[in-house]
């Protein structure tokens, strides 16, 4: 998320910039490999921001008037903020910007059709990856191809390919993640760069897996299901890798993990056809039916409380999350 200051940074250079081609996109690697493939389609010399379904609102209030061309890839929508996004994008498209959206994500209903009022294409359709759609609308080589299967190994959680799984922890970091996408755009898939930052940081993650392994709980829902609940506070860490490792060991049908004191996701375990976003709708977020995050309400003072003390601290909050999850499921 955008910090105040940050924010009017960006808008400063946007405005003094004014650039006639911006990208944004998600920040995982489903979202830069999109963000690669559509500035390879569309070529010039894009800006690219990055944002997600909670604060999609605030970057396109960033962007100046036109004219250009908008292109936002792998980013869904929360139904709690689209009177803001309809606002956003009226008053961008009357400026003089051509606006696509392209997204795989679960949209909520009518959403698409009051976008699409003031946008030139809103595309959103169920699949693998953001990245393949992108592609199918956009255009692209075989290079662009080879994008695509990544993505679509990044964002089903398979991590099967050792490109997919060098590439996620860079995106975590916001200057790994913008060399990344320019060795991206310029066809180096063997950057060294991004191999020994990638190796490095997979590294880490195998050793944080570890750890998050053994304090991770197997609790049973209302209806008798089987699940983890992951406690990585204070600090976050591998949560869908941990996730993934307790599906695989512990037949557990689904994983609630929980980052921080402000935020949590869910993960698919041994049943891939659990419908898990509707809990995270309600908490302020969305994403997949079988991965999806949400945030977590706290007064400062219990903020403040979660950080100093970490998993030895358990607010209500949290612990009303949990029986929400446990009684949902």
């Amino acid at each position: 998320m955008l910090s105040c200051l940050s924010s009017t940074l960006l808008a400063l250079r946007l405005r003094l910039k004014r650039p006639r081609v911006i990208i944004v996109a998600h920040g995982d690697v489903d979202g830069v490999l999109s963000a690669a493939i559509a500035a390879r389609s569309v070529g010039g010399n894009p800006e690219f921001l990055f944002s997600g379904p909670r604060s999609i609102h605030r970057a396109l209030s960033l962007i100046p008037p036109g004219p250009g061309r908008l292109i936002l890839v792998d980013i869904g929508v929360n139904a709690n903020r689209l009177d803001e996004l309809e606002a956003q994008l009226e008053r961008l498209k009357r400026s003089g910007w051509s606006i696509i959206w392209v997204d795989h994500h679960q949209w909520p209903e009518n959403a698409v059709e009051r976008l699409s009022k003031h946008a030139d294409r809103v595309i959103v359709r169920p699949s693998p990856s953001a990245a393949r759609v992108v592609l199918e609308e956009l255009s692209g080589d075989g290079y662009c191809q080879e994008l695509v299967k990544i993505a679509d190994d990044a964002d089903t959680a398979t991590y099967r390919t050792e490109f997919a799984r060098m590439f996620r922890p860079l995106t975590r970091n916001h200057r790994k993640r913008m060399y990344l996408l320019r060795a991206l755009l310029e066809g180096r898939l063997e950057d060294e760069n991004i191999r020994r930052w990638g190796m490095e940081s997979v590294d880490r993650e195998r050793e944080s897996v570890k750890r998050a392994l053994r304090t991770a709980q197997v609790r049973t829902t209302a209806s008798g299901r089987k699940y983890a609940l992951i406690d990585l506070r204070p600090r976050g860490g591998p949560g869908s890798a941990v996730a993934k490792r307790m599906a695989a060991e512990h037949g557990v049908a689904f994983s609630l993990v929980i980052y921080s004191c402000e935020r949590f996701s869910l993960y698919a375990g041994a049943e891939k056809d659990i419908n898990l976003r509707p809990i995270c709708e309600k908490q302020g977020g969305g994403g997949h039916p079988y991965a999806c995050g949400g945030r977590i309400r706290l007064p400062a003072y219990k903020k403040l409380l979660c950080c100093l003390l970490g998993k030895r601290y358990m607010p209500k909050e949290i612990l009303d999350l949990i029986k929400k999850v446990e009684e949902s499921f």
